[in-house]
């Protein structure tokens, strides 16, 4: 045994001597492909310190790449999503949102992860061995192309609600000279009680404890203006994991509603409150009425570095609301403040990919630079 592993070792190797460099020559190793009608298209390519190598019969790849794209629409493009392949099993994609990319503008593309494909797969060998393909693209005014087999639109959609959201409220916040606050909002006023975010799974088949199942309530955190109100909801807790939640929510808009997306805020033994992240879930059709949602799996909450939690308490709040028309609805900022004191939870219910890059803006550039860059998108 010890003797046939050492072969296919070997082989393995001598199979990845054989393949190209990833330096010298990227276009064997990556490929990008748009169709012909496409709004986007893409000017270079770089492999940057990728790497490759054997991981027992399939071959590793590990990207760090970036492009440089083009818009070449007539539309200002809010977000995209690409898909990364490496058949016929190895699936990845890349999530770019708050692009503000003008007509004609360009921008660059980081693709950062880890890619597996077979070495029994079969492959062309004048084609890449990971391909790199557009599967949606939103526009500023929320009109999309592609075939979005992802289903991102919706979270695409969510992230340029939520920039425009942040955009406007810091521009408030410096037009009118409110100096803490705008460092406050942009991480550089709460340094020590900044939370971590819980890892979130979903279970769809959680296996069973020895431990007995506790009951606990669903606590709900509602938002004054927002379509859909949580009512309260229950759940079996074990270890780290809520067992079989439901949440009862009430559709007191006059609007039928698609689908609503519900955040989670868990409390620890210490009485930690931390975002936990949100799980969207659909909604049968109809105007005002009480529907109560019930995950039939489980919830597992673990801290930033892995280690599981002791829950306490557990609180639902409406994250974004979907119309049947494809329209969405978000909190405001004033929702936010008013349905919490903590400001570490404010903080953290408002913060966008959006708000992290003005903030980065702020530190290289000071308020000057902030202001100029909010004239330009506002």
């Amino acid at each position: 045994m010890g003797s046939d592993s050492r072969w296919l070792r070997l082989g393995l190797l001598a199979a990845v001597a054989a393949l190209p460099t990833l330096a010298d020559d990227s276009g064997r190793w990556l490929g990008v492909e748009f169709p012909h009608d496409s709004p986007i298209v893409a000017l270079s390519m770089n492999m940057g310190p990728s790497t490759a190598h054997p991981r027992g019969s399939s071959l590793a790849i590990e990207l760090h790449a970036s492009l440089v794209l083009r818009n070449v629409g007539t539309k200002a493009l809010s977000g995209l999503t690409m898909r990364v392949e490496a058949l016929p099993s190895g699936r990845g994609s890349v999530t770019v949102p708050s692009l503000t990319a003008q007509p004609g503008e360009t921008f660059p593309v980081r693709i950062d992860m880890e890619i597996l494909r077979p070495f029994n797969a079969a492959r062309n060998e004048t084609g890449p061995l990971v391909q790199v393909s557009l599967d949606c693209a939103l526009f500023s005014d929320f009109t999309a192309y592609g075939p979005d087999n992802l289903h991102t639109r919706r979270s695409l959609m969510v992230y340029e609600l939520e920039a425009r959201r942040e955009r406007q409220y810091l521009a408030l916040l410096l037009k009118s000279g409110q100096w803490v606050q705008l460092r406050e909002e942009l991480n550089f006023g709460l340094p020590e009680s900044a939370p971590q975010r819980l890892a979130l799974e979903f279970l769809h088949d959680p296996r069973p404890w020895v431990a007995r199942e506790q009951p606990l309530v669903v606590n709900p955190l509602a938002f004054r203006d927002a379509p859909v109100q949580p009512i309260g909801g229950s759940a079996q807790v074990v270890g780290n994991e809520v067992r079989s939640p439901h949440v009862e929510v009430r559709n007191v808009s006059q609007k039928p509603v698609r689908s609503v997306e519900l955040g989670w805020i868990v409390r620890d033994d210490r009485g930690r409150d931390f975002m936990a992240g949100s799980v969207p879930a659909s909604m049968p059709d109809g105007a005002v009425q009480t529907v109560k949602m019930t995950e039939a799996g489980a919830l597992r909450f673990s801290s930033a570095s892995g280690q599981p939690m002791i829950i306490g308490a557990l609180r639902a709040f409406i994250n974004n609301v979907e119309f049947a028309d494809g329209k969405l609805w978000i909190p405001s900022r004033t929702d936010i403040d008013g349905a919490t004191s903590d400001p570490v939870l404010r903080h953290e219910m408002a913060s966008s990919p959006e708000q992290q890059r003005l903030a980065q803006v702020y530190r290289q550039k000071g308020s000057a630079g902030l202001a100029e860059e909010l004239k330009r998108l506002n």
